[in-house]
């Protein structure tokens, strides 16, 4: 059972009659003291109180617009601000509407929907817990817009990396959309990294379609493939899913990857500029697993690798220099 479906309608009528009435006068102290004992007298008032707060919080977008329902909600206010208990039914209609209005319409599973946005920092992961039970999880430097109604659940990948764990419903599919390409779940876990000239997509479990315009890709568990900005479909090469997805655990893992793509890895996780001015040592290979928290131990691991000198240039750039005589 939900939590909507565990709270009786009289404690959330009282209960949005108390945000209406605590909005009207916020500094009564007489006001404030009467609702702490109406949230002392049931467990349930906290959490009906909660609820309301929250699907007030979904209408504080369209505050400004004009609706039939909210404006006919709305007139059942009454205008003083002189608050009484006999004024509690007139409270009660706007609030039994107005929460009606917001799960209705605005709600996760209303009609309409309203967008939600989470973001991590440099260095930063987020596991986020959706409202149909999914699980999104945010890599360093990642933004995404969720937005799920009645019909459908589908996520924006703004810019970096994000791992799902979808729980799967035929009638209200799943998708993500990064760029053009749209990634469509069919009972799934998956990655998404959306790269400068890429979107690259890696299948743990279950199944996804990739889709362009009319072109479609159909990728099972274990299997990679990219969508170039050129417009075309491309194979991930020299990795598995194992290093696609070893962020989730604070790693990364390297298979034969080019220097310049690992230093561009690297630099994902760390508010530093990396440079490498010689283009004849971008083409060196990188083998290994690094902790992607330790900036000085990766770089330190690639000057062991490879014949490259780390050189710091202040706080916040680094450069990598060819040793003398093994250029």
């Amino acid at each position: 059972m939900s939590d909507i479906d565990s709270i009786s309608q009289t404690a959330r009528d009282q209960a949005i009659a108390w945000l209406l009435r605590l909005r009207d006068a916020p500094a009564d102290a007489q006001l404030q003291r009467t609702f702490a004992d109406w949230l002392a007298v049931d467990p349930t008032h906290q959490a009906a109180y909660r609820q309301v707060q929250a699907h007030w919080a979904w209408l504080e977008p369209l505050k400004d617009q004009a609706f039939r329902a909210r404006d006919e909600a709305l007139r059942y206010r009454p205008q003083t601000h002189h608050s009484t208990w006999r004024q509690w039914p007139a409270y009660s209609a706007a609030a039994a509407l107005l929460f009606g209005v917001g799960l209705a319409i605005f709600s996760p599973q209303g009609w309409y929907g309203l967008p939600h946005s989470y973001n991590t920092a440099k260095g930063q992961r987020q596991v986020v817990a959706l409202s149909d039970g999914s699980e999104l999880e945010l890599n360093t430097d990642t933004e995404v817009r969720v937005h799920f109604n009645h019909a459908q659940r589908r996520v924006e990948l703004i810019r970096g990396e994000a791992f799902f764990k979808v729980i799967h419903n035929a009638d209200r599919p799943f998708s993500v959309q990064a760029g053009n390409l749209s990634v469509r779940d069919i009972g799934t876990a998956f990655d998404v990294y959306k790269q400068a000239d890429r979107v690259s997509v890696a299948v743990q479990e279950g199944v996804v379609e990739m889709s362009v315009q009319s072109e479609h890709r159909e990728l099972h568990a274990g299997q990679q493939l990219a969508y170039s900005d050129d417009h075309r479909f491309v194979p991930v090469i020299a990795s598995d899913i194992a290093a696609a997805t070893a962020w989730r655990q604070g790693q990364l893992i390297f298979n034969g990857r080019r220097l310049v793509e690992v230093l561009a890895e690297i630099g994902r996780y760390h508010d530093v500029l990396i440079r490498l001015p010689d283009p004849k040592l971008a083409e060196l290979r990188v083998n290994g697993s690094f902790r992607t928290e330790q900036l000085d131990g990766m770089l330190n691991a690639v000057a062991t690798l490879l014949p490259v000198n780390i050189k710091r240039i202040g706080e916040r750039e680094i450069v990598l220099e060819a040793i003398a005589g093994k250029h």
